[in-house]
C-alpha cells in the first residue's frame, strides 16, 4: 500500500506542480463550457424572445382575425406582456400591393403574406371555391415557427367555414385529450438528450489529456525504465498510476460538469419548461457516482493502450478511434424514447454510463438496479485492467 501510494503522490505531484497542467486539466474545461454555453444561450434567447413578425392581410375577415388573435394571446399567456399581440405586426394591404409585398418576403424583410378571396363568407357551395393564400419564405428559418401557426390558423378557418356552410357532417365527434403535461419529465427529457453525451465526452478528454503522457510519455523519455528497476511492483505502480489518473480525471469532469450545470439556465432561458432545480441531493450523488466508476474504466483503457503504444504520439493516434467510438455510444443520449429497460445493457461499458444517466435525468421508475449495475460491471472491468 505504501508504493502504491508513493506512486499516485509522484503521478499526482507531476500535474499539481505544473500550473499550465492544473489550468488545462482543471480550470479550462468548465470555464470553456460555461462561456461556449452561455454564449449559445444568450444569442438563442435573443432569437426566440426579441422577434417581432410581420404580417400582411388581403381582404381579411374578422372570423380569422378572431381565430389567430384567439391562439396567439393564449400563447403569450405566460410572458411578460400577457395576452398581447405586441409580437405581431399585421396590417391590411390592397391587391395591387401584393406583388411588392412577395419581393420583400423574397428579401427577407416581411414574414408571410395571406390573400384571401373577396366575398369568401358568401360562398354557397357552388360554382369555383375561394382561394386562401400564404405566400412565405422557407429559406427564412427564424420565422420557420410563425409560418407554421398561421398555416394551422387557415386550415382552422377553412373548417370553421365548412362548418357553417355544410352544418356538422363530421360522423362522431372527436376529443383529443390524454394526461396533463408534466413539466419535469419535458424537463428531464431535454437535459437528457444533452448532459450524457457532453459528460462521457468530457471525461474521455480529460484522461486523453493526461494519460498518455503519464505512460506512454515515460516511455518515449526512458523515465519508466527507472521506474521498472525500483522495488516497487509492477502492479503497485499500475495501480498507483491509474489511481492518480482517475482522480485528476474526475476534477477535469467536475469541472465540466460544473460548467455545464452554470450556463445550463442561461443557454436553456428560451424554454421556460426547463429547470435544473427539479432534481435533489440525491439524484446528483448517484450521478457522481456513476461518473466515479466510469472514470476508472476510462482511464484504465487510456492506460492499456498507452502502456502497449511505442511513443506519446502512437498512443494517441491509438486512442483516437476509441475516442470516438465513445462520441458515437454518448450520441445515444440524443435518440431513443427514454433510458433502456434492458438491465442486461447496463453491463456494456461507457453504454452504461450513458443510459444510467439517461435514467436520472428522467427520474425513471426503474428502482437503484441500474445504478448497481453499472457501478458493478464498472469495478469488474478496472478490476480486469489492472490484472
Amino acid at each position: 500500500m505504501k508504493n502504491i501510494l508513493t506512486i499516485f503522490k509522484k503521478e499526482w505531484d507531476r500535474v499539481i506542480r505544473d500550473k499550465r497542467l492544473i489550468i488545462t486539466v482543471m480550470i479550462l474545461p468548465g470555464l470553456m463550457i460555461f462561456l461556449v454555453y452561455t454564449f449559445m444561450g444568450s444569442a438563442m434567447q435573443n432569437m426566440y424572445s426579441d422577434d417581432v413578425y410581420d404580417i400582411a392581410i388581403v381582404n381579411p375577415q374578422v372570423e380569422f382575425a378572431n381565430i389567430y388573435e384567439t391562439y396567439e394571446i393564449a400563447s403569450t399567456a405566460t410572458d411578460e406582456e400577457a395576452g398581447s399581440l405586441q409580437h405581431l405586426n399585421v396590417i391590411e394591404i390592397d391587391e395591387d400591393q401584393i406583388s411588392q409585398y412577395q419581393l420583400m418576403i423574397d428579401d427577407e424583410e416581411w414574414d408571410i403574406l395571406i390573400s384571401i378571396d373577396e366575398g369568401i363568407n358568401d360562398y354557397t357551395g357552388a360554382g369555383q371555391k375561394p382561394i386562401v393564400t400564404l405566400y412565405s419564405n422557407p429559406n427564412n428559418f427564424s420565422n420557420s415557427s410563425v409560418v407554421n401557426s398561421f398555416s394551422n390558423y387557415v386550415y382552422y378557418y377553412r373548417d370553421y367555414l365548412s362548418n357553417e356552410l355544410f352544418g356538422d357532417t363530421d360522423y362522431f365527434g372527436f376529443w383529443n385529450i390524454g394526461t396533463e403535461l408534466n413539466e419535469e419529465t419535458v424537463s428531464g427529457t431535454i437535459l437528457s438528450s444533452l448532459l450524457p453525451m457532453l459528460i462521457v465526452m468530457f471525461l474521455f478528454t480529460g484522461a486523453m489529456s493526461i494519460g498518455p503522457e503519464s505512460i506512454a510519455g515515460e516511455k518515449e523519455r526512458g523515465t519508466i525504465a527507472t521506474l521498472l528497476v525500483t522495488p516497487v511492483k509492477r502492479r503497485e505502480i499500475a495501480i498507483g498510476k491509474v489511481l492518480a489518473l482517475s482522480v485528476l480525471t474526475l476534477f477535469s469532469a467536475a469541472s465540466s460538469f460544473l460548467g455545464i450545470m452554470l450556463s445550463l439556465p442561461k443557454m436553456l432561458a428560451f424554454d421556460d419548461s426547463v429547470s435544473t432545480s427539479m432534481y435533489a441531493f440525491g439524484d446528483y450523488a448517484m450521478i457522481l457516482l456513476v461518473l466515479f466508476s466510469t472514470v476508472f474504466v476510462v482511464v484504465g483503457i487510456i492506460a492499456i493502450i498507452s502502456a502497449y503504444a511505442k511513443n506519446l504520439k502512437e498512443a494517441t493516434s491509438f486512442i483516437m478511434p476509441v475516442y470516438i467510438i465513445t462520441i458515437l455510444v454518448s450520441i445515444s443520449s440524443m435518440f431513443g424514447d427514454g433510458a433502456n429497460q434492458n438491465l442486461f445493457m447496463y453491463c456494456l461499458p461507457i453504454y452504461n454510463t450513458v443510459q444510467s444517466l439517461i435514467a436520472i435525468l428522467t427520474f425513471e421508475d426503474m428502482g437503484y438496479s441500474f445504478i448497481l449495475i453499472t457501478v458493478l460491471s464498472n469495478i469488474v472491468y478496472v478490476s480486469f485492467f489492472e490484472c
